[in-house]
């Protein structure tokens, strides 16, 4: 089922689950220069090994990243790049074995505003459930409860399995897609507002990221069959 969730113009472009604000100071290991990377709490940055409770494990492995969260999570931004107009953010990532139950997704953060205080997040689990909410100066909304669709199937625990999660903006709504299956549509009122896109790891999570594409989206994604 697609849910079309109603909401004002400003809440188009914040975020669910708040990311701490601040980039949390790290030791070691070698980030990319190109990236804004805020961990949760202060953690140390390894790579080229297995990581341990309190890591983050990074290692620029083309195609793409690979990245291990511990007993934190991660949230990324691509320095320099926003998002106006008709846009699209698509992630292509890959699940590793015995996923923890936390959430990872796609963040847009407003640009012209401090940093946390105006976010919105697409967010799935491993059991392929998805979530849509808000915060906006602190004030946290639920816009779709965690909502599971046939469409997407959860981690089997054991395999590599593949996830492409798409936000799109195109006339006057935001949608919300997984593996091409439309699972949220938000109408925005027609307001524009430039936003960062991201992307959010929560903790016990080790992910391949292959894509984090900024696109122009020239069809909307197939629409889920209606329940």
């Amino acid at each position: 089922m697609i849910h079309r969730t109603p909401i004002d113009g400003i809440l188009a472009l914040v975020a669910a689950l708040v990311v701490a604000p601040g980039i949390a100071a790290a030791q070691g290991g070698s980030l990319p220069a190109d990236w804004t990377i805020r961990l949760d709490v202060p953690q140390e940055v390894v790579s080229g090994q297995d990581a341990a409770d309190g890591q983050f494990r990074y290692e620029r492995m083309p195609p793409g990243w690979h990245m291990t969260t511990t007993t934190a999570g991660v949230t990324l931004f691509p320095r320099g790049r926003s998002v106006a107009g008709e846009w699209g953010v698509e992630v292509e990532l890959f699940l590793f074995p015995n996923p923890s139950d936390q959430p990872l997704g796609v963040v847009l953060e407003a640009a012209d505003r401090p940093e946390g205080t105006m976010v919105l997040q697409f967010l799935m689990r491993a059991d392929g459930a998805a979530t849509l909410a808000a915060v906006h100066d602190g004030e946290a909304q639920v816009m779709v409860p965690w909502t599971r669709d046939t469409a997407v199937a959860p981690h089997n625990g054991t395999d590599v399995i593949k996830y492409v999660l798409r936000v799109m903006h195109q006339g006057e709504a935001l949608a919300f897609a997984i593996n091409g299956t439309e699972m949220f549509r938000v109408p925005t009122g027609g307001e524009d507002h430039r936003s960062v896109p991201g992307l959010r790891l929560g903790r016990g999570l080790n992910v391949h990221v292959s894509r984090f594409d900024l696109i122009t989206p020239l069809a909307p994604p197939r629409a889920a069959p209606a329940s």
